[in-house]
């Protein structure tokens, strides 16, 4: 006859064991845990490169449609100054026609 075998929580061997078996199982848990984490933050940190870059495409056709602004207004202030030009050709001619038309041939 064979002695009994010892019962789990008679045997400490066994109950290290279970308990170690425990800690790998949180641990485990707890890797998966940070490597979402991880992965969330690797995503945000593309986001923010995104981010940035699209920051640096808008602020470069800010930039340009400065200096198109630039452009236009200048432009304009050339027409209204051709405008004005114009006119004062114009009321000078009719001037100059009204008086002939005042004098006698």
């Amino acid at each position: 006859m064979s002695a009994p075998e010892p019962s789990p929580a008679d045997d400490p061997l066994a109950d290290a064991v279970a308990r170690l078996d425990r800690a790998v199982s949180r641990v485990g848990a707890r890797l998966e845990d940070y490597q979402l984490r991880l992965s969330a933050a690797a995503g945000d940190v593309e986001a923010a490169h995104e981010l940035d870059n699209d920051r640096a495409r808008l602020a470069a056709a800010l930039d340009e449609a400065r200096a198109r602004e630039d452009d236009l207004q200048g432009a304009a202030e050339e027409a209204a100054q051709a405008l004005d030009d114009a006119m004062a050709d114009l009321k000078a001619l009719l001037a100059e026609e009204g008086d002939d038309a005042g004098d006698p041939a």
